[in-house]
C-alpha cells in the first residue's frame, strides 16, 4: 500500500485530467493510460496549460476558499454570518481553534483552496513531463518554451500560496516524490524556497520573445514575456515578504532580495477581468463587501479617521459612531459608504459591528464583470518601500510612499524618513488601498507584525480530508489563547 501511495504522490496527478474535485492524493498516477491519452499531442497539452492559472486564481479568490476567513481573522473586514468560516475565525476572544475535522461544516473552505492549488501543481507537472517526453507544441515545438515557463510559474505561485497559508505541504512535481505522511510534508519555509526556485526557472525560460494569451490569465490583453517576468518577480517578492509568522521572522527576511524582486516587478496593476463568473470572479471580495454581507472592520475605519472607535465594544449601549466629517484619509469618503444601522446578530457579538462598508469595486462586483486587481501596483510599491526601510534606505522608502496612493488618492500628509512613520504608512496602505486585493494580504501583514489578536491561528493545518488519505485519525490544528505560542498561534495582538 505504501508503494502505491508513493506512486500517487509522484505529482498528485491530475484532478484536471477528469475535471473532478476528488482528493488530490487519490488521483491516478502518470503510468495510467489516461495520462498518455490526454497529454499525447501538443494541442492538448497547451489546452491544459491554458487553464492552470484559473485554478490558482479560484483557490485565491473564490468565496469557497480561504480568503473570507483570513480577511475577518485579520480584523480587516468583519462579518458575523456563519458562511465561509468567517464567524468561527472572528470570535473574540479568539478561543475557538480552527475546527480541522472532516465533518466540520466549514471544512470545505480550507480544502477548496488546498485542492485548487495542488490541482494546478499536478497539471503543470503533467504538462512539463509531456514536453520533456517529446511532445511538441506548435510547429517544431515553437510553443514549448512558453508553455514550460508558464507551467513553472504555476508551480511557483501555487506552492507560494500553500507556504503563505498552511503550516506545511508535500513537495512533489514531475520528478519529485514525497512520503504520503505528515512527516513527509515540508515546512512552510522549505515550500517557499521551492516556490521561488520555480519562479526563477520560469523567468529563465522567458528570455526569448513570446506572449501569454489573455485567456490564460484572465487579463485585459496578451502578456509579453517581459511583462510575464515582472509578474514572476512580484510573485517572488510577495512570498518572501509575507511569509514570516511573527515580527522576529520578519526581521530575518532577506530584504535585499525582496528589493531586487520588487524593483523588477509589475509596473501596472495585475488585473483579472471578471466575465460574469464564467471563469473569472472575485467572489470572496464580493461577500466581504456587499450590502448585507461583510463590512470594513472598525480597526481599518479608525486608520482613516482616528475620531472613529478602533473597536466596537461588546455591549448594547456602545454609542453608534457618527459619519466621519473630516477624515485624515480622503478614501473614507470616496471608497467607503457610511451605514446608519447594523444587520449583524447581536448575540454573536457586538464587536462584529461596523458603520462602514467598502464600495470602490461595487460596479465590478455587482455585475461580476470588468477588470480588478489581484495584485495592485500599489502593493508592489509598498514592497519596494518596505525593502528599502529594512535595508537602511529610509529616504528612498519615504519617497516611494509619498509618490503613491497615500497622497494621490488619500490626500494624506507626506511621511517622514523614519522607521515608525514608514512602517505605519505601509500598514495603512495595505489595509485601505488594497482592500480585497491580494488574497490574504492583510492577514499576512498583521501576522508578521504580531498584530493578529491573541489566539488567532498564524497559519492553517493541512485539511483533515487530506490527512485521512494518509491514514491519520487525529487532526491537528491551531488557535486559542491557551495555545498562544507565537509560532503557530498568535501571542501578540493589536488589542
Amino acid at each position: 500500500m505504501k508503494k502505491i501511495y508513493r506512486l500517487l504522490m509522484v505529482a498528485l496527478v491530475s484532478a484536471l485530467l477528469c475535471g473532478c474535485d476528488e482528493d488530490l492524493l487519490n488521483v491516478p498516477n502518470q503510468n495510467n493510460p489516461d495520462f498518455a491519452k490526454v497529454y499525447a499531442n501538443g494541442a492538448d497539452v497547451e489546452t491544459v496549460a491554458s487553464g492552470l492559472y484559473n485554478s490558482v486564481f479560484n483557490g485565491e479568490h473564490s468565496s469557497g476558499g480561504v480568503e473570507p476567513m483570513l480577511g475577518v481573522a485579520a480584523d480587516h473586514a468583519t462579518c458575523s454570518w456563519g458562511n465561509f468560516g468567517m464567524r468561527d475565525m472572528s470570535w473574540e476572544p479568539r478561543d475557538m481553534a480552527w475546527n480541522n475535522s472532516p465533518t466540520y461544516s466549514n471544512a470545505g473552505y480550507t480544502k477548496y483552496s488546498f485542492d485548487r492549488w495542488y490541482s494546478a501543481i499536478a497539471s503543470a507537472s503533467n504538462v512539463i513531463k509531456a514536453i520533456e517526453s517529446g511532445v511538441q507544441i506548435g510547429d517544431g515545438g515553437q510553443g514549448n518554451n512558453r508553455t514550460l515557463a508558464f507551467a513553472r510559474f504555476i508551480q511557483g505561485i501555487a506552492y507560494g500560496n500553500l507556504a503563505l497559508v498552511f503550516d506545511r505541504a508535500h513537495l512533489v512535481d514531475e520528478s519529485t516524490t514525497a512520503e504520503p505522511s505528515l512527516e513527509g510534508a515540508s515546512s512552510y519555509q522549505d515550500v517557499a524556497v521551492k516556490a521561488i526556485a520555480y519562479l526563477e526557472e520560469a523567468k529563465s525560460l522567458s528570455g526569448t520573445s513570446f506572449t501569454i494569451p489573455a485567456t490564460w490569465m484572465g487579463s485585459e490583453a496578451d502578456i509579453s514575456n517581459t511583462d510575464f517576468i515582472k509578474i514572476c518577480n512580484t510573485s517572488a517578492a510577495r512570498i518572501l515578504a509575507y511569509l514570516p509568522r511573527n515580527k522576529a521572522g520578519n526581521a530575518q527576511v532577506d530584504w535585499d532580495r525582496v528589493k531586487a524582486y520588487a524593483d523588477a516587478g509589475i509596473t501596472s496593476d495585475w488585473n483579472v477581468v471578471m466575465d460574469n463568473g464564467v471563469r473569472w470572479s472575485f467572489g470572496a471580495g464580493y461577500y466581504l463587501t456587499a450590502t448585507g454581507w461583510g463590512r470594513v472592520d472598525m480597526y481599518v475605519a479608525h486608520l482613516m479617521d482616528p475620531a472613529l472607535p478602533r473597536h466596537w465594544e461588546d455591549r448594547p449601549d456602545f454609542p453608534y459612531p457618527p459619519k466621519s466629517a473630516n477624515p485624515v484619509d480622503n478614501r473614507l469618503l470616496t471608497d467607503f459608504e457610511y451605514l446608519s444601522s447594523n444587520d449583524f446578530l447581536a448575540a454573536r457579538g457586538y464587536y462584529h459591528y461596523s458603520c462602514y462598508r467598502f464600495t470602490r469595486y461595487d460596479a465590478e462586483y455587482v455585475n461580476n464583470v470588468g477588470p480588478k486587481p489581484t495584485v495592485s501596483l500599489a502593493e508592489n510599491d509598498m514592497l519596494r518601500a518596505e525593502a528599502r526601510m529594512h535595508t537602511g534606505d529610509l529616504e528612498g522608502a519615504a519617497a516611494i510612499i509619498n509618490a503613491g496612493t497615500r497622497l494621490t488618492r488619500g490626500k494624506m500628509p507626506s511621511v517622514g524618513a523614519t522607521p515608525g512613520e514608514i512602517t505605519q504608512a505601509i500598514h495603512h496602505e495595505r489595509h485601505v488601498e488594497m482592500f480585497t486585493t491580494g488574497m490574504g494580504l492583510q492577514f499576512f501583514e498583521m501576522r508578521k507584525n504580531d498584530l493578529l489578536q491573541k489566539g488567532t491561528p498564524l497559519h492553517l493545518p493541512i485539511p483533515a480530508a487530506i490527512l485521512q488519505t494518509m491514514g491519520m485519525a487525529d487532526f491537528y490544528t491551531f488557535g486559542t489563547t491557551a495555545k498562544a505560542d507565537g509560532v503557530n498561534t498568535s501571542n501578540g495582538g493589536w488589542r
